[in-house]
Order: structure tokens, then sequence, then C-alpha cells
């Protein structure tokens, strides 16, 4: 009984001991300032993505949507009858979501802005159904953290007006560790589905990856010569996803792990040319574990300071 009294206790206190807010606070800031590059990228294409006679009309890309998301020519039908013309709904959607995700970045009325972008990201995943793949997925998961979570509790004019206060609760750990582990399931899982392959093992589908022409940035057909460098790849691969619910949560590891899986994402940028997925995950990685291997590093660097050398 003393042990399951202790395991409860350990629990409970892993989830609900006060901490402060300020990982929480990078977590918006990265995570709006994505939204905004993202959003600014695209918008020269905006109108080819999103309107009427885009490179997917609306018919096709309305048949292809769920019932229950918000297409963008639903906006239309409703805010035609008030005058506004076609381009004109598809390009205000744009200004909302980019003003939404500038408040949302400064922290000005933080929860509205939140819910406002995670809105009008909902929209464009409905309406380009095509083009949507794992960047928007887990951009959409942490908008819709961002909804509920006290992220304006740290770096935020809401702060700084006196709108929310700053203190350490435990709605602030308990959104950390749901981020946290969110974060180590996706991994595992990506990394599990990996080792299930045979074609990761013998390096197969990294090597198709790095010569075909959707991918290719750079000439490595000379890897052909020699394969034992993808297979190490794919296995650094498997292992660093695999590994990080466990090595995430080992202080004297923790910075190495990250290191590796921004290696990891950094790689994907450049060889593969997924540069907004590679960015997103570095993001969220650093905003779940970023802070504790911030801690570690600086625990690291005192003791050294501090460390007496014998004469």
């Amino acid at each position: 009984m003393t042990t399951i009294r202790t395991l409860i206790q350990r629990v409970d206190s892993f989830f609900s001991t006060p901490q402060a807010p300020a990982p929480l606070g990078v977590f918006r800031i990265l995570m709006a300032a994505f939204v905004l590059i993202q959003a600014f990228t695209w918008y020269p294409d905006w109108e080819a993505f999103f309107g009427r006679e885009g490179w997917i009309q609306w018919e096709i890309s309305r048949a292809l949507n769920q019932a229950w998301n918000i297409h963008i020519s639903q906006l239309y039908d409703w805010l035609h009858p008030l005058g506004l013309s076609e381009r004109m709904v598809v390009f205000g959607h744009f200004w909302i979501y980019v003003i939404s995700a500038g408040c949302l970045l400064v922290g000005w009325h933080t929860r509205l802005a939140a819910i406002f972008t995670w809105l009008c990201h909902l929209v464009i995943m409905s309406s380009v159904p095509t083009f949507i793949y794992g960047v928007d997925i887990f951009l959409h998961i942490a908008l819709f953290y961002l909804m509920w979570m006290p992220v304006a509790k740290a770096f935020s004019l809401d702060l700084y007006q006196g709108r929310v206060t700053g203190e350490a609760t435990w709605g602030v750990t308990m959104s950390m560790r749901v981020l946290q582990l969110h974060m180590c399931l996706a991994y595992f899982s990506a990394g599990y589905e990996k080792m299930l392959a045979p074609d990761w093992w013998n390096g197969n589908v990294l090597w198709r990856s790095l010569v075909q022409p959707d991918f290719r940035q750079f000439n490595f057909l000379w890897l052909a010569d020699y394969p034992w460098v993808v297979k190490l790849l794919s296995w650094f691969t498997m292992v660093v996803e695999t590994g990080y619910c466990i090595g995430m949560w080992i202080p004297r590891v923790r910075i190495g792990w990250l290191a590796g899986i921004i290696s990891l994402h950094l790689g994907i940028m450049l060889f593969l040319g997924l540069y907004y997925f590679g960015l997103i995950m570095i993001l969220l990685s650093i905003s779940a574990f970023g802070y504790l291997a911030y801690a570690d590093w600086q625990q690291w660097r005192n003791a050294a300071a501090t460390k007496v050398v014998p004469s």
C-alpha cells in the first residue's frame, strides 16, 4: 500500500505541482510566429489557393470536404447577402487570420485571438484538403491547445495590462504535461511504425526519398556506392524518434536528445525540402522540452563554475 500511495503522490506531483508559465509563453509566441510566416509566404498565391476558380475549384474542394467543416465557400454564402464579393471574402479571411495571429503573438486578448486563429486555420484545412499534410495537422493541434492553455500568463500584453497574472499554477503544469506527453506519443508512434518496416532497416525509404524528383534537393546518387550511410541515418532516425519519450525525461541526456531531434528535422528541411514541416516539429519540441533543456544547461554551467579543482 505504501508503494501505491507513493506512486499516486508522484503522479499527482508530476501533473499538479505549480510551475512558472514562461514555457507556455514561448509556446504561444513560436506558434503564432509560425502562422504569420506561413501565411505571408502563401499570400501571393492566396487567391489561387482559395478563390472560386483557383487551382482546385470550390465545387471540387467542397465535395472533398467533411460535412461538419467550414469551407471558404460557406463563408461567401453567409457574407454575400451583406454585399461582400468573393475576393473580399477570400482576402478578408486572410487578414482576419493574420491579425488574430498577430494578437496571439503579442498576447493581446489572447484567448479570443487563439479562437479566431484556430477557426481561420480550420477554414484553410477544410478548403484545400489536397494540400494539407503533417505540418498543418500539427499546427492545428497546437492552435487548439492555445485556445485552452493559460498561454497569456507570460510575455503578453494581457499580463502587462493586468488581465491575467503571471503566477505559477497547477494549470500551467497540466498544460505543459499535455504538450510534452503528446510529443512523446507522436514520436514514439512514428519511430515504432518505422521499426516495423524492413525498408527502414535497410535504408531504402531514406534512399528513395533523397533521390526521387518530388523531394530531391541535391544529387545523392553517389550514396548508391555507400549504402551504409543511408542505413546509419535510417537507424539514427528510428532511435531518436522511438527513444524521444525516454530521452527527453532524463536530465543527463535531454540536451543531446533535443539536439538530435533538431538535427533530424534540419535534415528534413535541407535535404527533402519540407521546410515548414521540419520547422514546426523543431518549434514544438523546443516548446515542450526546451525550457527543461535550458535549465539543465544552466545547472551544468553553474556546477562547472563552482567546481573546486584539487591542488
